[in-house]
């Protein structure tokens, strides 16, 4: 393969002027030179039969033949008056007058010329008729020879200065283009340093470049506004990782960072710091009165309030749908009791929202370091602990005590009923269908578990599964609603083969080396196909510790057990990283897609995640998705899955069956 070299724009400028010039050089020079040559001998000629004429005219004025000294003079005096080399006078019989003692040419070499170096002897030769008077019957002929050398050494001489002043012009233009280029390479030049700085990271580098053409200028100009367009981009991006979308405050990534500098420096200096754990009271009312709408209006301006009564060295972050976690440091149990009560009271006076008066109240939990735990987690464990016995005992703070771990009657109590419900069958499997965009029709379901306590009503997953984990009896509570669930479907899936169920598997069921062997055996007994059936993990489970979890999930993969990674967007991995894993679908977070539009902060996000995880090969669900607006803006964005309320809520298995009947699934 040849391998053209590369040049710079000055270089192919300069050897496009020279090759031009070269090549209409020896035009423009010959059509030069037979211009000048033209005009030459044109003048020559003229002023030679100007001159032939006036001689002649001069000879007629002489009293014939008899005055043949006088004749001769006249032709002396031309010969002298120009640069005439030859002059004579023949008559009709060969006769000739010439002053031969004074011309060096016969007059037997004249052939008379039509054109200057016709006949290539130096001498332009012509011939006029002459009235001379005479006794015999005669005509006369005036010949004269001009002298061509001195037209011949002029057009030398033009052709020479021609030739110089061509080349004068090459390098003058060879010069002027070397400048201009170099006015045009320089800027540029100095575009692509900055561009290849930029391209290594240094973003903060300006790409305005000073320059005399406006095209550049304008050009610089534009890429300063791009590079200015990516960065805030790219601060936006690192924002969405770290804080919030709807409050702006840290999220729970930040959040856990910041805690663990809270240790370390509080590890050097000695000092203390304590943490809070903030719940909103009630909360869960507004949302299911007045909509989601009000609710995180309600979380933005609660947020507002609470951040205005921080200090900047303190860390306030959403960590939950209405829990917040703050960081107060240097400070000992006293002073976060005073501040924790200002949070309260701030966070009390009346709110107004769309003609609304609303009245929240808050339990906050404290937890101290060192005394009351040296660790993040344990921390913020203590002080959840905290937080519900303010709830449970109306208390509006309470701060961690050691007797507060046996006075958690809820969470014991729960503890304790938990191990008997699965037993009893209290729990209850829920189905909320996924939409293919592409058919409109439903290609699976997620399995959702809720708990029918006999006492306390419906408890959700996020109160019921850290339990279960903390008990030890997850991998059991799995296995009962898989076996409970699976063989349902097997008649809808003979029907549409290509139906998927998911179920959510926890952290700590991931690591239980028994779970692939259980679901295995459950795929086997019930018939269910291994290739239908998902399991969702979330984002934040398998980036902990990712080889592990590359380990684990391939042996799954190798079962013919499909791979979804649930609440894509709120940790902090990429899709570069990400197609490590086997993973077979992505399922970005509600929390981008709910509130969705083409000018929110989260479109270019959704757009990004959809078209990277296709080009990995990856197919995309969107989760709770809740009108119809979302649902085109998804079809737009080429996203394959849907579910969210809009399509279904989640529904028993003898309503998704009616459900799938009316969708015309079966």
């Amino acid at each position: 393969m040849i391998h053209l070299r590369s040049f710079s724009l000055s270089t192919y400028m300069i050897a496009s002027v020279i090759l031009v010039h070269l090549l209409l050089s020896p035009f423009l020079y010959t059509l030069t030179v037979d211009v000048y040559k033209t005009s030459s001998y044109e003048s020559f000629i003229t002023h030679a039969h100007n001159i032939t004429g006036l001689l002649a005219e001069d000879l007629t004025d002489i009293n014939g033949t008899n005055n043949k000294h006088e004749i001769i003079s006249s032709l002396d005096s031309a010969i002298m008056a120009g640069n005439i080399i030859f002059v004579d006078i023949i008559d009709s019989n060969g006769n000739t007058i010439s002053p031969y003692d004074t011309l060096h040419i016969s007059g037997n070499h004249f052939i008379e010329d039509q054109e200057v170096n016709q006949h290539n002897d130096g001498v332009y030769f012509i011939s006029v008729p002459v009235y001379l008077e005479t006794n015999e019957n005669l005509t006369f002929l005036l010949r004269i020879g001009f002298d061509e050398t001195n037209i011949n050494e002029q057009i030398s001489t033009v052709k020479q200065r021609i030739i110089f002043i061509m080349l004068v012009y090459v390098l003058a233009m060879i010069l002027v283009f070397s400048v201009l280029t170099k006015i045009i390479n320089k800027p540029l030049s100095l575009l692509r340093q900055k561009s290849t700085l930029i391209a290594q990271g240094e973003v903060e580098s300006p790409l305005d470049v000073p320059s005399y053409i406006t095209d550049i200028k304008h050009l610089s100009h534009d890429l300063e506004k791009m590079r200015l367009t990516l960065l805030e981009m790219a601060n936006h991006m690192q924002i969405q990782a770290t804080h919030d979308e709807l409050t702006g405050l840290p999220n729970r990534y930040l959040y856990t960072d910041r805690m663990h500098q809270a240790v370390s420096m509080a590890q050097r200096g000695k000092n203390s710091f304590a943490v809070l754990l903030l719940d909103l009271d009630r909360f869960k009312e507004i949302n299911d009165t007045l909509g989601h709408g009000t609710g995180d209006k309600v979380l933005k301006i609660i947020s507002e309030k609470m951040s205005s009564g921080m200090r900047d060295s303190d860390t306030i972050a959403r960590v939950g749908g209405d829990e917040f976690s703050i960081i107060l440091v240097n400070v000992n149990q006293d002073t976060a009791k005073i501040i924790a009560r200002k949070i309260t009271k701030l966070i009390e006076p009346v709110i107004n929202i769309d003609k609304h008066s609303l009245t929240c109240s808050a339990s906050i939990g404290v937890a101290l370091y060192p005394q009351d735990g040296d660790s993040p987690e344990l921390l913020l464990q203590h002080a959840d602990v905290a937080m519900y016995h303010a709830k449970h005992n109306n208390k509006k703070v309470s701060c961690y005590d050691t007797s507060m771990d046996s006075d958690n009657y809820e969470n014991l109590m729960l503890v304790n009923d938990l191990k008997s419900s699965i037993s009893q069958n209290h729990f209850e499997a829920l189905f909320q269908p996924k939409i293919d965009l592409a058919t409109g029709k439903a290609s699976g379901c997620e399995l959702l578990l809720r708990w029918r306590h006999p006492f306390l009503g419906v408890i959700y997953p996020d109160k019921f599964i850290p339990l279960a984990e903390q008990e030890n009896i997850i991998g059991e509570l799995t296995r009962w609603v898989t076996s409970q669930s699976l063989h349902e479907f097997i008649d809808i899936i003979k029907t549409t083969p290509d139906f998927q169920v998911a179920i959510n598997v926890s952290p700590v069921n991931l690591l239980d080396s028994k779970l692939l062997d259980s679901l295995k055996e459950i795929l086997s007994s019930s018939q269910f196909p291994a290739k239908n059936l998902v399991i969702e993990i979330t984002e934040n489970v398998i980036m902990k510790n990712p080889e592990r979890s590359i380990e684990i999930l391939n042996r799954f993969s190798e079962a013919g057990i499909n791979i979804s990674i649930d609440d894509f967007g709120t940790g902090y991995s990429s899709l570069a990283y990400l197609q490590k894993f086997p993973i077979t679908e992505l399922k970005i977070d509600k929390t981008f897609i709910t509130d969705l539009t083409r000018d929110s902060t989260n479109y270019p996000i959704v757009k990004a995640s959809i078209a990277m995880a296709h080009d990995l090969g990856i197919s995309v669900v969107a989760e709770g998705i809740e009108n119809g607006f979302v649902h085109e803006l998804l079809c737009e964005l080429n996203c394959d899955r849907v579910q969210g309320y809009f399509y279904g809520k989640p529904m028993k298995f003898n309503e998704l069956e009616v459900w799938l009947e009316s969708q015309q699934i079966l």
